[in-house]
């Protein structure tokens, strides 16, 4: 998939919900300029990075694709903003973020543990 991405120019999710969006992560890792839909997962991982339409707009889909291929500053522009945006979910920001998570749950689980076996 990553060798198909690589070849790309734009990439295109027309879902009308998503909880994430991996295939537009590895789109943007990619390289691609990134056309989504508007819903608010989308907006709120990708705003400044891509091209939002309306998911049931069929018509507007066809023309924001036609109109980022048909601008190379455009495109080159949503291009870098994906592949920068898409730093921030790497593995290692992940497992930092767990870690986080879990070191900050931990102490609190096991202090209640040792109040309920006393």
């Amino acid at each position: 998939m990553a060798d198909l991405l690589a070849c790309a120019a734009v990439f295109v999710s027309a879902a009308r919900y998503e909880p994430f969006g991996l295939a537009v992560l590895e789109a943007a890792q990619a390289g691609c300029a990134l056309v989504l839909s508007d819903i608010p997962t989308f907006r709120e991982l990708w705003d400044g990075a891509a091209r939002f339409v309306a998911p049931q707009d069929e018509a507007a889909i066809a023309a924001a694709i036609t109109a980022v291929l048909d601008d190379p500053a455009e495109r080159g522009g949503l291009e870098a903003a994906a592949r920068e945006r898409a730093r921030r979910y790497t593995l290692e920001a992940m497992a930092e973020g767990m870690l986080a998570v879990y070191g900050s749950v931990l102490p609190q689980a096991a202090a209640r543990l040792h109040e309920a076996a006393a």
